[in-house]
């Protein structure tokens, strides 16, 4: 009998024998023999199950290596490891896959003696061409019982199968049984928040275990539960649990209190973890009592000031805003006995609000219908700063409120406090119940000169004046001009450089200009000074002059400049006093 004969018999023996019966199967030259794995006698066989002839017993059929031989090509190349952190439900398997350069799918399969095979629900996807580490965990397993496994893996070439290993699970009977050390936990709620204003909280749960954590009891009384207590939370065991949970608290408003307790397989209970959060629902308690403590109130002012108090059982007060619902702007005050001045009213009726928030953001709300009626009443007015100003010009302001009433403005001005000489145009306002700008630009004032003025408005109710303001006009510009020569020839010199600065003012600050092509020169602007004016022009000495120049004036003046080949009959030259030759 040839190899393949005897490989196709015992693969046909094999496919037509149970799954649940492991036997040893021996092909010798011309022989099939069949051996019990347990004990290597002979099987009986009887209809389609076989026994064993020594113990009855019905053998485990492993899963044979020879079915799924590692294919060659670029197959993935499966190396089953060692299993680790066994429990008496759990283990986690370890292994290496080489894609082979090819996206390769990876997973596990896994069975008890006599058990159907599992695979793992989850897959790894691997690539690369070297071997990468696997690391797949199961759960729900039974305890004390012997489970084989081998990973798989398949790409586009094939698939293939990593050497069959074994592992026992714990025996809960006797380790977990025996162990005694009790989980460590903690509890948090709302991440540790301080204060909440809902009664749905988050709950932080966390424990550890050196078995695995099976469960948690989580209360609002104090009392430790026993491991047959109704209301333990079954989770699947873990060494390290970590979850959050919802909550809804009962205990209303005030400090409340949670408490867990988490036990393992053995029973074992872990001491009481607790966390505590204040509760407050309630809204802060605010209200007003000034200008009165009615609902509704009477005024002829524009404005009004509006104060009371506002308290919190649980939390202080953060916060006091207010509204006017005529589109008014708000305020706040963080004070419990709050008062807010000067709340804009419009005509008619302002309903204002007034919202008291605390520190988790309950907002208490007080409300008042303030009436604003203007009847027959003078306009307001307020004179503002002078701007713009010049020698002649300057443009002034203030506002008016003309109280509901058509209303007409000026402004008078004169040179003399409280006496106003002038006034400028007349400007007619319309009828509004809100301050209004008002300006105007005023002319043919004297330079250098103090004004004194105020905003003048009249309506039917009666005529008012604002304050009394002060500008001062700005002093007239002198001029200082003429013209550059050559000394002994008369001519003139072009680009001669001129430097003015002033030596009697305390920040002397300096002109410089340049002569023209005839040799003329100009300076405007000049303050009332006396000035050195320093010319310099290549080819020629400089020369410096002083000029003494009043408020307002214009002087002319000439400077000659002697040439540097003038020799000595420069030096004979008669000077002024306002001239000297450096």
């Amino acid at each position: 009998m040839s190899n393949i004969q005897r490989s196709f018999i015992a693969d046909t023996v094999l496919e037509f024998v149970p799954r649940f019966f492991r036997l040893i199967v021996v092909v010798f030259p011309g022989v099939l023999a069949f051996g019990c794995f347990t004990c290597g006698s002979s099987p009986l066989f009887s209809g389609d199950r076989i026994y064993c002839q020594a113990t009855g017993s019905v053998p485990y059929l492993s899963q044979a290596e020879v079915n799924h031989p590692q294919p060659a090509a670029d197959a993935p190349i499966v190396v089953t490891g060692l299993a680790s952190q066994i429990t008496y439900n759990s283990a986690t398997i370890q292994g290496t896959v080489n894609a082979q350069g090819l996206s390769t799918t990876v997973w596990l399969q896994y069975r008890i003696v006599n058990g159907p095979s599992k695979s793992t629900g989850a897959t790894q996807t691997v690539i690369g061409t070297s071997g990468t580490e696997i690391s797949i965990r199961i759960i729900e397993l039974l305890p004390g019982a012997t489970y084989y496994y081998r990973l798989v893996g398949k790409n586009d070439a094939g698939t293939s199968y990593g050497k069959e290993m074994s592992f026992t699970t714990v025996d809960i009977n006797s380790s977990i049984a025996a162990e005694t050390t009790p989980p460590m936990g903690a509890i948090s709620i709302n991440d540790g928040d301080h204060c909440t204003n809902s009664l749905t909280v988050a709950v932080n749960l966390s424990a550890t275990d050196n078995t695995g954590v099976t469960g948690y009891y989580l209360s609002a009384s104090a009392t430790p539960p026993s491991q047959y207590s109704t209301g333990w939370t079954s989770i699947p065991s873990t060494m390290e649990y970590l979850d959050e949970v919802s909550c809804t608290l009962d205990n209303g408003d005030g400090d409340t209190t949670m408490y867990v307790w988490y036990k393992d397989a053995s029973g074992n209970i872990s001491d009481t973890a607790s966390d505590t959060i204040v509760v407050d629902t309630t809204p802060p308690v605010i209200t007003i009592q000034d200008p009165t403590a009615d609902q509704t109130y009477t005024t002829t002012s524009e404005t009004v000031s509006i104060g009371g108090n506002a308290s919190d059982e649980i939390n202080e007060i953060s916060s006091v805003v207010w509204t006017n619902n005529r589109g008014m702007g708000n305020t706040e005050r963080n004070v419990v006995n709050w008062v807010i001045p000067h709340v804009a009213l419009v005509k008619g009726d302002n309903v204002i609000t007034v919202k008291a928030a605390d520190r988790m953001g309950n907002t208490g709300i007080a409300t008042i219908t303030i009436t604003y009626t203007t009847g027959n009443n003078a306009p307001v007015v307020k004179t503002g700063f002078a701007a713009r100003i010049t020698t002649d010009l300057a443009t002034l302001s203030g506002t008016v409120h003309a109280m509901g009433l058509a209303t007409t403005t000026w402004f008078q001005y004169g040179t003399s406090s409280g006496h106003y000489s002038s006034m400028s145009p007349v400007q007619d306002m319309e009828e509004i119940d809100h301050d209004k700008p008002v300006g105007n630009r005023i002319s043919g004032l004297e330079a250098g000169t103090t004004y004194y003025y105020r905003l003048v408005a009249q309506n039917s109710a009666g005529a008012a004046s604002g304050g009394e303001m002060t500008f001062t006009t700005l002093p007239l510009k002198g001029r200082i001009f003429g013209k550059v020569i050559r000394l002994q020839k008369g001519e003139p010199l072009e680009s001669a450089k001129l430097r003015l600065k002033g030596i009697k003012a305390r920040k002397k600050g300096f002109h410089v200009i340049f002569s023209d092509a005839h040799g003329l020169f100009t300076c405007d602007n000049l303050d009332a000074d006396t000035y050195d004016i320093t010319v310099t022009k290549a080819d020629c000495k400089t020369v410096t002059q002083t000029v003494e120049l009043k408020e307002g004036e214009e002087k002319k003046i000439e400077i000659a400049l002697p040439g540097t080949d003038e020799g000595k009959e420069d030096a004979n030259i008669p000077k002024t006093d306002q001239q000297k030759a450096n």
